[in-house]
């Protein structure tokens, strides 16, 4: 990401798109207020200007095949730099009918195609933790999910891309203070306002880029809960 930074600091437009389902989709869900996607442009802004558009391209229910669909429409139309891709939460769902592998196989094809755009480069995401004990309707796809995100891990790392793994923050918060977790929850598989913006304030420290200035001391829960992951790390 050293490049994608440095293009943020000397470049006059960069552009990333956020490809993902609900957990990337901004819509009534997010309560009028900014999810991940949002707090990502919210820091880059405050660290380097208005030098960048952050494009949503999540689509609720969405999975890597219908990502691979709407490739072009939602993704290569818009020419970025940067492709941040977040799946499985859907893949994962038996319903769906995507084995792991295939699952796989699909981000291994969007790596593909985000590569072959002219100057642009693939970021991986995984999840935050799904609160199976809330979702006793879907056992299965409860069960079946950490295989995808160690899919998501493993093709990073086979396909050279970086990974950002969330998931392991939030398993360990999930275990140790349940409490805390549900706090950052608004359903089994979906964040909460206060969720999104540790999830964002995480990418945005990933990427070397802290919050700073006014939206500093707007985050001042976000980055309790993010110490408390630390500490718990």
């Amino acid at each position: 990401m050293k490049d994608l930074i440095a293009r943020l600091a000397t470049e006059p437009m960069t552009r990333i798109v956020a490809l993902g389902a609900s957990a990337t989709e901004r819509g009534p869900h997010s309560e009028g207020c900014h999810n991940w996607v949002g707090w990502l442009d919210v820091g880059l802004r405050e660290r380097f200007g208005r030098v960048h558009h952050v494009i949503n391209a999540g689509v609720s229910g969405d999975t890597t095949r219908g990502m691979l669909e709407r490739f072009d429409r939602d993704v290569a139309h818009y020419r970025p730099h940067l492709v941040i891709i977040t799946g499985g939460g859907n893949d994962c769902n038996p319903a769906n009918g995507i084995s792991v592998g295939q699952f796989a196989a699909n981000l291994r094809e969007l790596i593909g195609r985000t590569r072959a755009l002219p100057e642009c480069g693939a970021l991986l995401q995984t999840y935050y933790a799904f609160d199976a004990e809330a979702m006793p309707d879907e056992p299965e796809r409860a069960r079946q999910f950490p295989a995808y995100m160690e899919a998501v891990r493993r093709t990073g790392a086979a396909e050279g891309v970086e990974v950002v793994d969330h998931l392991p923050r939030w398993e360990r918060l999930q275990r140790e203070d349940p409490a805390a977790y549900r706090r950052l929850m608004r359903d089994a598989m979906h964040l909460n306002p206060l969720g999104n913006m540790v999830f964002g304030l995480d990418l945005l420290r990933w990427l070397e880029v802290p919050i700073s200035g006014e939206s500093a001391a707007r985050c001042v829960e976000g980055v309790s809960v993010q110490r408390r992951m630390d500490a718990l790390a």
